[in-house]
């Protein structure tokens, strides 16, 4: 259960960054934490909706494949993020796996009650809807992207997707510190491994990019926003 001394961490997250402080003693009780080691499961898609999460540490990488068992969508999500959104108050079931990506520490809540706390707080529904109206744009701007014939032309721009949503400022540079393989970074452009790996491989000998323990550090930015 959080405590009072652990405010703080639960105010990083716009749900509850704008409650008063007796709505928020109210719902400290119904949250919890929890750690996941790298590669372990937080739910699967299908389970039963019943926590919402909020990532205080690592990375968790969203997946969700159709009948024939293929991917058909895959994100990452960095700290300070609460998921999922999609099918608040309407869902009953995860519409997607959740994996750590790395060692992560979350911080939960049963589904109902954000919800009971989402009806009664205006200001933290609206985030919500705002939230979720960027997701649909976000989706519909890598929808397009899988769209674009040319397969390199689908990697770069699945890494300029991945430096906007995860990327670090480090001026000039930007890191991508979420650590992801090639052939996870394939199936977010839709092509084959071994077309990441040849394109990978030019951007490093071009010096755009370098890798270190499967982290990108992106030399050169400007280069993936022309793409």
């Amino acid at each position: 259960m959080i405590r009072q001394e652990n405010v703080d961490e639960i105010r990083q997250f716009e749900v509850f960054a704008k409650l008063n402080e007796k709505t928020l003693d109210k719902y400290l009780p119904h949250l919890y934490y929890r750690s996941y080691k790298k590669n372990q499961y937080l739910f699967m898609e299908g389970d039963p909706r019943d926590k919402i999460f909020f990532l205080l540490e690592g990375y968790v990488m969203l997946e969700h494949a159709n009948e024939q068992g293929s991917m058909q969508y895959l994100d990452f999500l960095k700290r300070k993020e609460m998921f999922p959104y999609n099918g608040l108050f309407t869902d009953d079931s995860f519409q997607y796996t959740a994996i750590a990506a790395t060692d992560i520490k979350v911080i939960f809540m049963q589904t109902p009650t954000l919800e009971t706390l989402l009806k009664s707080t205006p200001k933290s529904l609206l985030h919500v809807i705002i939230k979720q109206s960027q997701i649909i744009r976000n989706q519909e701007r890598r929808m397009q992207t899988t769209l674009l014939p040319n397969a390199q032309e689908r990697v770069l721009h699945s890494l300029l997707y991945l430096m906007e949503g995860l990327g670090e400022k480090e001026p000039p540079e930007i890191i991508i510190p979420c650590p992801f393989t090639s052939a996870q970074l394939a199936k977010l452009s839709g092509t084959t491994r071994e077309t990441v790996s040849h394109l990978l491989n030019q951007l490093k000998r071009d010096r755009i990019i370098s890798v270190e323990s499967k982290k990108i550090r992106v030399h050169q930015p400007d280069y993936f926003e022309c793409t």
